[in-house]
């Protein structure tokens, strides 16, 4: 575990949803002394309070609708989420699952093993984060390629030029607006669409492009 996680975790906002019983203030006690800001709350909010980056949500049956509107609510990305159950059950495993739980913290709940159990849920969301930003990441880079290729495309049908002319072009005309080329093609596919698939891109379509900005 290392010691910039923990050092994280301490400067986290953790909100508690947990009856406000015994077993819920000890554990927001026990948060405290690890060096967390936690918040208890009871009866299950419509929403977390904005800038949670952890939440210890109670299972409990009788709030089952409350919890799922909860869940349904939450924002993207949403905090890191440990379930707290008492027991295991079909209804219960559902809930944890609706819930997106990173870490299961059983009942009764103990001191030893709750800070673990946060870093690993916490580093297990970070993970998830970072995969989620290269996955948005690739995602923008291949459909820019596609739409840098389509441009290409457009040109060396309508004007006859080849590959390298064509991407000479939208590179200049790039660098010359100093916007990304990407930018460049997106404007030739749309206004080629707007033309009528019939229409041709000719030598002044960039000024057709420029007057519109």
């Amino acid at each position: 575990m290392s010691y910039a996680l923990l050092k994280e975790l301490r400067n986290l906002s953790v909100v508690v949803l947990h009856p406000m019983d015994e077993e819920g203030v000890a554990l927001t006690a026990h948060l405290r002394r690890i060096g967390c800001m936690p918040q208890l709350i009871w009866p299950v909010p419509d929403q977390l309070p904005r800038q949670t980056d952890i939440a210890l949500i109670a299972i409990v049956d009788d709030q089952r609708e409350a919890l799922q509107r909860l869940f349904r609510g939450l924002g993207t990305p949403a905090p890191t989420i440990l379930a707290i159950v008492s027991y295991e059950n079909p209804a219960t495993l559902q809930l944890v699952l609706e819930s997106g739980a990173m870490a299961v913290i059983g009942r009764p709940i103990r001191p030893f093993g709750l800070l673990t159990n946060l870093a690993i849920a916490r580093n297990v969301w970070c993970q998830t984060e970072a995969l989620a930003r290269d996955a948005r990441r690739y995602k923008r880079k291949v459909l820019g390629d596609q739409a840098v290729m389509r441009a290409k495309t457009i040109l060396m049908a309508q004007r006859g030029l080849d590959e390298d002319q064509a991407h000479r072009e939208l590179r200049a005309r790039a660098m010359s607006r100093r916007i990304a080329i990407e930018a460049i093609a997106q404007e030739i596919i749309h206004l080629e669409k707007a033309n009528g698939s019939g229409a041709h891109v000719d030598g002044n379509f960039l000024s057709e492009i420029n007057e519109s900005d």
